[in-house]
């Protein structure tokens, strides 16, 4: 424990000192009471968590008048048995970031559960929260891909915070949850829409975001109405928060469109296919009229689906790409929107896509010619700069650039005493 707290114990003068550390703490028909401390939970690991206990259903069970739990790691929880309610209710989880940001986890229960007893039953709710100033990193235990569509990733499209929230299987339940502005170092819309998203373990996916909530820079933002997805006390359960126009996979794995000659060739994976009757790649040159160039009959099939499809028509301007998955029951889902800069057989042309914080780089120039290329904001800015010798052929170059901001960028590039400048757009679409 960091500092020193004071935990009042069924209206009795009696004090008890918290010290956290690998141990779970109980109260028995207790009221914790903050009144300006900071109850520090600490040393919890996935493998090895710490609880704090509250062994009392009622919604007062936790009162707060200022100060905070701090968890701050995935292992450090807060667990509330509440089964003895026999009513819907909400509880506040009140996190907090060091002691400076208050950032509460709110359920909103709505069913009462059942199961007799406190401990580990079909009601009891354990919750954590961390903050991840390296855009997410580490991710929660159970998850294994942050890659979504359309560049999609834990850099540009999540918000900097987790939270690990299991309950019993019968819970019915939504939650709203806070995070610092600070942790929104998304490029996507970072004051656009923002909803939550949950790792299902056993299918290895992230679910389609839900709830809602605009996105801050400063202060602190809130997503409300998030669904809770029971899995059993004790089952990996991380959500987090992603922007709606640019979620994490839900079954599309990846989503490319990259310059080959003078043709784009359209790459997509899905992951599960269910009940679909088709789908159709559709292009535009301006986000607002679609065409549909291609369908594709699906494999409706568990596993790994992979789609191809060349466009050759020319075309000066960008081309922006989307995928409608028409469902059996009438429903249709459209993926995030993709694009590529025009094509073209012509040497030393340079192509340009933004993908998965990677700058990258079709090239056609002379076998062995010295590339010289710097990039540009608008402003003049020198974004990054580099050198490399031209290879035979289509050349594909990979820059890692993060956090790249929603503005048009200009790519200059010298080779053989000539000069090259090529636009590229980074789009929120």
């Amino acid at each position: 424990m960091k500092n020193t707290c004071y935990t009042y114990i069924n209206k009795s003068v009696f004090i008890l000192i918290l010290t956290l550390h690998f141990i779970s703490v109980y109260g028995q028909n207790n009221a914790l009471i903050l009144n300006g401390a900071f109850i520090s939970v600490s040393s919890g690991t996935w493998a090895n968590p710490v609880y704090l206990v509250v062994n009392n259903g009622q919604p007062a069970a936790i009162l707060r008048n200022s100060g905070h739990i701090i968890s701050e790691a995935e292992g450090n929880y807060v667990q509330w048995n509440t089964a003895d309610v026999t009513a819907t209710t909400n509880y506040v989880f009140p996190f907090g970031y060091a002691a400076s940001d208050y950032l509460p986890l709110t359920l909103n229960k709505n069913s009462v559960g059942v199961g007799a007893g406190h401990i580990n039953n079909t009601s009891a709710i354990v919750a954590s929260t961390w903050g991840t100033p390296a855009s997410n990193i580490n991710w929660a235990n159970s998850v294994s891909n942050m890659i979504g569509p359309a560049g999609a990733n834990e850099f540009n499209s999540v918000v900097d915070r987790w939270w690990q929230l299991q309950s019993g299987t019968n819970v019915d339940a939504t939650f709203d949850v806070s995070y610092r502005g600070s942790e929104n170092t998304t490029t996507f819309s970072p004051t656009g829409l923002f909803g939550g998203q949950h790792w299902n373990f056993p299918s290895s996916q992230w679910l389609p975001p839900n709830g809602s909530g605009t996105g801050v820079v400063a202060g602190v933002g809130i997503v409300n109405n998030i669904t809770l997805v029971p899995h059993g006390i004790a089952s990996s359960s991380p959500y987090i928060l992603s922007s709606t126009g640019a979620p994490l996979p839900i079954e599309l794995i990846s989503f490319t469109a990259i310059c080959d000659g003078n043709k784009i060739h359209v790459n997509w994976k899905d992951a599960t296919e269910t009940n679909v009757m088709s789908i159709e790649l559709q292009k535009s040159t301006d986000l607002s009229s679609w065409e549909t160039i291609y369908t594709a009959s699906p494999s409706n099939s568990s596993s790994v689906t992979n789609y191809d499809y060349e466009y050759s028509e020319f075309s000066k301007s960008i081309v922006y790409f989307r995928l409608i998955s028409n469902n059996n029951d009438g429903d249709a889902d459209i993926s995030a929107v993709i694009y590529t800069q025009p094509c073209s057989s012509n040497e030393n042309l340079v192509n340009l896509f933004y993908y998965n914080s990677m700058l990258n780089f079709h090239t056609l120039f002379s076998e062995n010619a010295i590339v010289n290329y710097s990039l540009h904001d608008l402003h003049g800015r020198k974004i990054t700069e580099g050198e490399f010798i031209a290879a035979e052929g289509d050349q594909l170059l990979s820059i890692p650039l993060e956090k790249l901001s929603f503005a048009i960028y200009i790519l200059h590039a010298e080779s053989n005493g000539k000069t090259y400048n090529q636009k590229i757009l980074i789009s929120e679409k």
